[in-house]
């Protein structure tokens, strides 16, 4: 009965939501769009319609498009953050949003450390998303010390304190950027640990097969594009994954060459990354986010009143944000209607 209580309002408000992603025709339809501009025309059939109106009048270019369609993300963050009432479900949407702002930060690093004469507002979503980040100060600032001190306020100070001698030996800001994404799935879960147990276990078994998409692609790309040695890859290695852990990579980087180790993931339900990988290595990470959009639905399928409503609905509009991102791009470029859509899984 708590939980009925606590998600009554949100579920309904998430349900509304829902449906104004864009259906599978929808999507299909953009991916058989010829060009940038019959993507605006698909587009204003959408939720979308106003965003695609200010292309068309030049308020925005492909960048611009996607600064505005990202922070329309983070509105609809906020809407659900106003409709809860605990404190570990409003974290754990505040952590979500946070994943915007660390990749407005990892950016900012780049250019800190390649000390580029850019406007770095041309980079960034340029808005307030969770923390006050002066990024100008970031880009401007004279060593890694400086950074850390303007971080004071925010959970990103600990991770780059602990790794403020590697940029040192290393000279790149990579194991900076692992860091802030260590720390932040440190925080996740610690905030899932808050959850009731059925919302834990809902929630660890979603978000441990994105997990699993990320560390499978470490995985696959790190060794057939940088040759990574095992100790580098435990490194980058996430915890809390379903299947894919660091007892996993030790037994893969045991092996010999790519094909042993698309052997070594490919079981139960990653069984088909096998065929994948050998005809295009990109077709993995279509082929998993299947795999997780099917525990999203399990999660909207069963009883409506878990955090598995709030979850799903995350995941599938930062998804949604994805690919019409990456449409876009492709229309631009001037990519195949076919290659897309594989890659997208669309």
């Amino acid at each position: 009965m708590l939980d009925i209580a606590k998600y009554s309002f949100v579920n309904a408000k998430i349900r509304a939501m829902l449906s104004f992603l864009l259906s599978p025709e929808q999507c299909a339809r953009l991916s058989g769009a010829k060009d940038v501009h019959e993507c605006m025309s698909v587009l204003h059939d959408t939720p979308y319609a106003s965003l695609a109106a200010a292309f068309e009048k030049g308020d925005y270019d492909l960048w611009g498009m996607e600064k505005e369609l990202l922070k329309n993300d983070l509105a609809a963050y906020r809407k659900i953050l106003s409709t809860l009432a605990s404190k570990p479900e409003k974290e754990l949407v505040s952590l979500f949003m946070q994943t915007y702002e660390l990749e407005d930060l990892k950016t900012v690093l780049r250019i800190w450390h390649k000390k580029a004469p850019v406007a770095v507002e041309d980079y960034v979503l340029g808005e307030k998303i969770v923390h006050d980040i002066d990024f100008k100060k970031i880009v401007s600032a004279p060593h890694l010390e400086e950074i850390i001190l303007l971080l004071d306020h925010t959970p990103y100070k600990k991770p780059l304190l602990a790794k403020r001698d590697t940029l040192k030996e290393k000279g790149s800001v990579f194991a900076l950027e692992t860091a802030l994404d260590m720390d932040y799935y440190q925080r996740l879960f610690a905030c899932i640990d808050r959850f009731s147990s059925l919302d834990k276990k809902i929630s660890r078994r979603i978000l441990g097969v994105a997990i699993d998409i990320e560390n499978i692609n470490w995985l696959i790309r790190g060794r057939k594009y940088y040759s990574l040695g095992a100790g580098d890859m435990l490194e980058l290695i996430i915890p809390g994954g379903e299947r894919i852990n660091k007892e996993t990579v030790r037994s893969v980087y045991t092996t010999n060459g790519l094909t042993k180790i698309v052997d070594s993931l490919s079981f139960g339900p990653y069984a088909k990354i096998k065929d994948l990988v050998a005809e295009n290595i990109s077709l993995v990470e279509s082929f998993l986010y299947e795999i997780l959009l099917l525990e999203i639905k399990r999660g909207l399928a069963g009883f409506p009143f878990t955090i598995g409503t709030v979850l799903g609905y995350l995941i599938l509009k930062h998804r949604e944000t994805k690919i019409i991102i990456s449409l876009l791009n492709s229309k631009q470029y001037g990519i195949s209607k076919d290659t897309t859509a594989s890659l997208l899984g669309i």
